[in-house]
């Protein structure tokens, strides 16, 4: 029997930083970066041997392996690390490329200082006053629930400078003894592909790139150009062959999902102009002419791969919804006669059919149907007879997809086994195979007409959890508490402000976490490991954390003690039901569901019984007054706040704000609402009184922070938490040669 060797995870510094391999955190001056497994992995292999230059091929044997990966993995990884710590490529201090070679580590290595507190960084997050900060606390003791689940462990104690020099050692032995032993499988892999094939960076421009899309020759890609500043999504054509770029049309600052019309002389898109959206028609070539050729009825995943052309360049499908309809359905749209017919029919209280693409052939549309925005499987609709047939049967998140050149098989985006990564799915309903490439952090893959031509969408960011403050220099408003490079947000104050729950996907799958006010002792609250599980909104007792979870194919409502231990489901049936928010007296539970046939607020006794509706109207992240008489709440795509009285009536909008997708920036405290104002030239937190009618600034903000969930506000307005995203990054990554698994 063999053994692995495992390199040792001891702190230790290189340069300002300090290198906790046990939590996959990187920290400085009282501020903590959580990074992926594979990110610290690769700092490790690194660190092993000091200026030694590490080939690309050596670093991705020993982290990667048993899977054949591409170097677009590893340089996701090196740019990540980059970022937190702030090393430029051309100076580097940090991490050094060596170019047609690999990388070194160059900042200095050093066993970690030893510790004031266990293994945190400062109580006290710099620039809050003591008067500021909450008194220090212990978190509560959180005692997982009865599985198979582990709980994450303490940190391993400091050892000195030898046991330092020994794992380093180690760490090398153990990349050394990697590489003989995947040599193997590399080669294996190699055999098995019938060409060889290359990945290359396609876009790097600043702001973002997403949504690529082939024209019919091969030779050119449309995508979405985000701005930095974010004020603006256009189309962009770039050709393979050089760095030949220019803008598609000048009609409209937000554009999604180009396609091309089968001969290549059109690119049809969506286009939206506030709150309105439009499917236009543009010519390919410069200058040409825009038209619009339908209006849907209401917006629906736009940003998804929400459109296709017809092979015989004679219809456009997408998603719609018929009517007053609560499910989207896949409408086709005759170019002739400018009409457009449902095609598809999702059962009743399903999200509904989403992304769908037509195959190579014109037999077949694939598309996702979803019983609940985050569950969702591959279908495809036989043309002929218009039947449909189920591909997966993971009831997972699907971000988009797309056909094989063979018209057999289908690609898409899935979070099936945790991050999203590149899969392939058979007609038949056979096991999904994940590709070679696209591994991490990958979405809405584009299959060109040459053999082995893939582009995706690659990206990653700095999430962080921020505490706001009026201070003088609007780049001190925001000081991050809490950082990852994985999705943390909708932060949830307790009542006494010495915690905050929070959802987040550092332990793989997204699930419900508490940490102390400045960030620190952070332990996993619920355990349901795979379905997403999100929304926390802390009782007014302190006792219990209400969230939204998805153990099958709809979501419900629960509530699990907040210092840990077995979830109580409050909801059930076939429905979806999400956002929950407490009543003052912690007796009843409000939350946003179509199981009325539509989305409306419902509530349900945390005792049990029939939920029962409170509005006719759609309703989301509902909170009550103070004194118990109003439920205040905003909707899903709409600017605004409304509110409607607890036992219903009559819905009046009070606020313009918080604009539409900004509905979770609201919190109602005694002394009144504070909400996101995204409508200024400079983003603002303000204060509304609802007995006056009166408004007023709390706090300007830097920037905008990240849309839907993500404030929490204290009884006294003296505490503030923000979800923040920075150093967004996505870009456009192009294959070359690549032949999939049959």
């Amino acid at each position: 029997m063999s053994s692995e060797v495992r390199p040792q995870r001891k702190s230790f510094t290189a340069g300002d930083w300090i290198i906790e391999p046990e939590l996959n955190a990187i920290l400085k001056d009282g501020h903590e970066w959580h990074v992926e497994p594979k990110v610290m992995q690769v700092l490790l292999v690194l660190a092993s041997q000091p200026d030694h230059v590490f080939s690309k091929e050596e670093i991705i044997s020993a982290v990667w392996p048993d899977t054949f990966v591409s170097e677009d993995v590893l340089t996701r990884c090196i740019s990540i690390l980059r970022r937190i710590t702030g090393d430029k490529p051309q100076t580097p201090r940090f991490i050094q490329t060596v170019p047609k070679v690999g990388y070194r580590l160059v900042a200095p290595l050093a066993e970690a200082p030893a510790p004031t507190q266990p293994s945190h960084p400062q109580s006290t997050p710099p620039a809050l006053s003591s008067a500021d900060a909450p008194p220090p606390a212990e978190a509560p003791k959180l005692v997982p629930p009865t599985s198979s689940h582990p709980v994450p462990g303490s940190v391993a104690h400091r050892h000195g400078r030898l046991a330092w020099m020994l794992s380093a050692l180690l760490v090398l032995l153990a990349v050394g003894g990697v590489w003989f032993a995947v040599q193997k499988h590399h080669h294996t892999a190699a055999a098995e592909s019938s060409a060889s094939f290359r990945t290359r960076t396609f876009t790097s421009y600043p702001g973002e790139q997403i949504e690529p899309a082939f024209s019919p020759d091969g030779r050119t890609i449309a995508f979405v150009r985000i701005a930095e500043d974010g004020v603006s999504e256009r189309i962009y054509l770039k050709t393979l062959a050089n760095e030949s770029l220019r803008e598609l049309t000048h009609d409209s600052d937000f554009q999604f999902s180009p396609t091309w019309s089968p001969n290549g002389s059109q690119i049809a898109y969506f286009a939206r102009s506030g709150s309105n959206i439009g499917l236009y028609i543009a010519s390919a070539t410069s200058g040409g002419q825009v038209r619009r050729v339908y209006v849907p009825h209401q917006v629906t995943n736009w940003e998804q791969g929400a459109l296709s052309w017809s092979p015989d360049g004679k219809s456009l499908i997408f998603p719609d919804h018929a009517g007053e309809a609560p499910s989207s359905s896949i409408f086709r749209l005759d170019l002739a006669s400018l009409r457009a017919q449902p095609i598809t029919a999702p059962p009743a209280g399903w999200e509904g059919d989403l992304n769908p693409a037509w195959s190579p052939d014109g037999k077949r549309i694939a598309f996702t149907r979803a019983s609940e925005s985050a569950v969702r499987d591959v279908y495809f609709l036989a043309v002929a007879d218009g039947s449909v047939h189920q591909v997966t049967h993971d009831r997972k998140n699907i971000d988009s997809l797309t056909w094989n050149r063979d018209g057999a098989t289908i690609l898409y985006s899935s979070n099936r086994e945790g991050k999203y990564a590149l899969w392939q799915a058979a007609l038949d309903g056979s096991a999904p195979v994940r590709l070679a490439v696209g591994t991490e952090d990958a979405y809405q893959p584009s299959v060109g007409p040459r053999p082995g031509q893939i582009a995706y969408t690659q990206g990653s960011a700095i999430w962080s959890t921020d505490r706001i403050q009026n201070a003088a220099n609007p780049s001190d408003r925001m000081v991050a508490i809490l950082s990852s490079t994985q999705q943390d947000s909708a932060p949830s104050l307790s009542p006494d402000q010495r915690f905050f729950a929070f959802q987040t996907r550092r332990s793989g799958d997204q699930e419900l976490w508490i940490a102390s006010i400045d960030g620190s002792s952070l332990r996993q609250l619920t355990f349901f490991g795979g379905p997403l599980t999100g929304s926390p909104s802390w009782s007014h007792s302190g006792s219990q954390v209400a969230f939204d979870s998805r153990p099958g194919e709809h979501s419900h409502i629960f509530a699990i003690p907040a210092a840990g231990g077995h979830a109580a489901q409050l909801t059930f049936g076939d429905a979806n039901d999400i956002i929950p928010r407490w009543s003052m007296d912690d007796q009843t539970v409000f939350f946003r569901s179509n199981r009325g046939g539509r989305w409306q607020i419902w509530k349900v006794s945390v005792h049990g019984g029939e939920p029962k509706p409170i509005t006719s109207d759609d309703g989301i992240v509902q909170q009550q007054s103070t004194d118990g008489k109003w439920l205040y709440y905003t909707r899903a795509g709409e600017p605004g706040l409304w509110r409607v009285a607890t036992g219903g009536g009559p819905e009046v909008r009070v606020l313009p704000q918080p604009a539409a997708g900004y509905w979770g920036y609201f919190q109602v405290t005694p002394k009144g609402i504070y909400f996101l104002d995204h409508d200024t030239h400079h983003d603002a937190l303000r204060l509304y009184l609802p007995e006056s009618g009166e408004t007023k600034t709390v706090v300007d903000l830097p920037h905008a922070p990240p849309a839907y969930q993500g404030l929490t506000v204290s009884r006294d307005g003296k505490v503030i938490l923000m979800t923040d995203e920075r150093d967004a990054e996505r870009h456009i990554t192009l294959v070359e040669s690549y032949q999939p698994h049959p």
